[in-house]
């Protein structure tokens, strides 16, 4: 990372569509310990994402924008910042020492004692906000997808799903989680510092205004495992108002974001045009997870059936990417089908007395996993 104050050198990052996108950041502060604990920490973590100028005066400051643009200048809370002296596009940012303060003076704020992860997450949520010159575009991906779905409910679907990743990652391999549950949340399994959640990303699907992978950048979440996520909605209402349409645009942006080698879709619930859109577009491979009951068993074959009939409308094979997985298998109440349209990967039993986090870690120690 370079920090730069007249220098006419550049910090370039090389994004997926053939762009080249330069976020430069002014950090105007009188606090030289804290401006260089930040500016080090930016240099270890993001030194090919962001191009810092660091100032002490609004004076200097001003200089220097009278040669060179700024996307985002970040300002000591003790310093008034003059909106109509920078130019329109540029977003400016009070620097506050307290938490749960949201604006200042009408500006957006961002705690300075914070982790470098989550200010970096905030300022690049800020930047979408005004930066309009990217555009979503699409194109192939080496990405696997997998997606879990049911027949029933209770069967254990999500923690199945999730498992899996957390195994991708302890794989060594780059994974995104992806919830697409109308009431679930990757919450219940996965936790990382920050404020963003799926919600940010939903608003940014919908209102088309601000630059889309840069606000789902900002809003990505890493477990300490490694899996990538987005973290519940603020309000399980805004799931409801996600369109298939959206859907299909996130996707395309995940898949574009970063170069992840499993993205994990987890949508269970009651079969619908939604899922065959996904089965048929973008899975690589359709995990169906069945307990094993008699009614589990009746409402699998059942699916098989709808499935069928589908892959006849849509003139595409489905069933060829399925597997069945047996979850929450118990020896007295669970049953393997004699006959299976789909091949058969196993059982996973029943654990009793744990659930969450602990329960997955349980989950994704089963070598049945591997063979998805």
């Amino acid at each position: 990372m370079k920090i730069l104050t007249n220098s006419k050198e550049r910090v370039k990052i090389k994004l997926k569509e053939g762009m080249e996108l330069k976020i430069k950041v002014a950090i105007l502060d009188h606090d030289e310990n804290y401006k260089s604990r930040l500016v080090n920490n930016f240099q270890i973590k993001y030194a090919d994402k962001l191009e810092l100028y660091v100032f002490s005066t609004t004076e200097s400051l001003e200089i220097h924008m009278k040669t060179s643009r700024l996307d985002v200048v970040l300002a000591d809370e003790t310093i008034p910042l003059e909106q109509d002296k920078f130019p329109q596009g540029t977003a400016l940012v009070y620097l506050c020492k307290s938490t749960g303060i949201e604006e200042l003076e009408g500006l957006p704020t961002i705690c300075k004692f914070q982790k470098t992860d989550t200010i970096y997450k905030q300022i690049l949520g800020i930047y979408a906000e005004h930066a309009s010159h990217m555009k979503l575009s699409v194109h192939g991906s080496s990405a696997r997808i997998v997606l879990f779905l049911s027949a029933q409910g209770g069967c254990g679907t999500s923690s199945a799903a999730a498992a899996y990743a957390l195994r991708c990652a302890h794989n060594q391999k780059k994974v995104f989680y992806l919830n697409l549950e109308l009431f679930g949340g990757a919450d219940k399994y996965f936790s990382s510092d920050g404020i963003m959640s799926f919600s940010d990303v939903i608003y940014a699907l919908k209102s088309r205004k601000s630059n889309l992978l840069i606000k789902m950048e900002s809003s990505v979440k890493i477990d300490r495992s490694g899996v990538e996520f987005f973290d519940t909605c603020k309000n399980a209402y805004d799931m409801l108002e996600l369109k298939d349409e959206e859907i299909d645009t996130l996707l395309q942006g995940i898949i574009q974001m970063k170069e992840y080698e499993d993205i994990i879709i987890d949508v269970s619930g009651d079969m619908d045009a939604r899922k065959v859109m996904l089965m048929k577009a973008y899975a690589s491979r359709i995990v169906c997870v069945s307990d094993g009951s008699m009614i589990g068993n009746q409402k699998f074959e059942h699916f098989c059936e709808v499935l069928g009939v589908a892959e006849q409308r849509e003139g595409t094979s489905l069933i060829e990417k399925m597997v069945l997985l047996y979850n929450r298998y118990g020896s007295k109440t669970s049953s393997q089908l004699d006959q299976s349209a789909i091949p058969v990967l196993g059982g996973i039993h029943r654990y009793e007395g744990v659930a969450g986090r602990e329960l997955i870690e349980e989950i994704a120690k089963q070598n049945v996993l591997e063979q998805i």
